[in-house]
């Protein structure tokens, strides 16, 4: 007698790495901006660096002294997992205290738009805890807090 639902057992699917992938879609960091958001950009002081430019979450945000004027080399999740890149949709930014002339965007590889501050794509980092963390700051003699005239953060 069968007092619940009652079916055979069904055959287990198994999707492959790629096919899981494929279905997550992009991966662009733990805060991907949805659509409709503005990428918010704010001066902060990191007690480490000196004025830095942060995000609406206060993360400090940094640049990567490979990446070309308005091109990103961190596309692979390896990297996008640990300097989560800096999203605009639709390329909407507000940047109140910031020289506006310093803000655009960059498309990425998988069609989102990343923030770019002086030319240079802007990105998170992972280690950072809180408001004015710098830990990312000369990380691989590469990734260095971005100031907010666009040059390396410095005291």
């Amino acid at each position: 007698m069968c007092l619940g639902a009652c079916s055979a057992p069904s055959e287990q699917e198994t999707a492959s790495l790629d096919e899981l992938e494929a279905a997550a879609g992009p991966v662009a960091g733990p805060t991907q901006v949805l659509p409709g958001d503005i990428a918010r950009l704010q001066v902060e002081e990191s007690p480490a660096v000196g004025a830095i430019v942060a995000d609406r979450e206060h993360n400090t945000l940094y640049f990567n002294v490979q990446d070309g004027p308005s091109k990103s080399t961190c596309l692979e999740p390896e990297c996008t997992l640990v300097w989560p890149p800096l999203l605009a949709a639709g390329g909407r930014i507000e940047a109140p205290g910031l020289d506006q002339a310093l803000l655009g965007t960059t498309k990425r590889p998988d069609g989102l738009e990343q923030v770019t501050f002086a030319g240079k794509p802007v990105y998170r980092y992972v280690d950072d805890e809180g408001a004015g963390d710098a830990t990312g700051h000369g990380v691989d003699d590469r990734w260095f807090a971005i100031s907010p005239s666009g040059a390396k953060a410095s005291r």
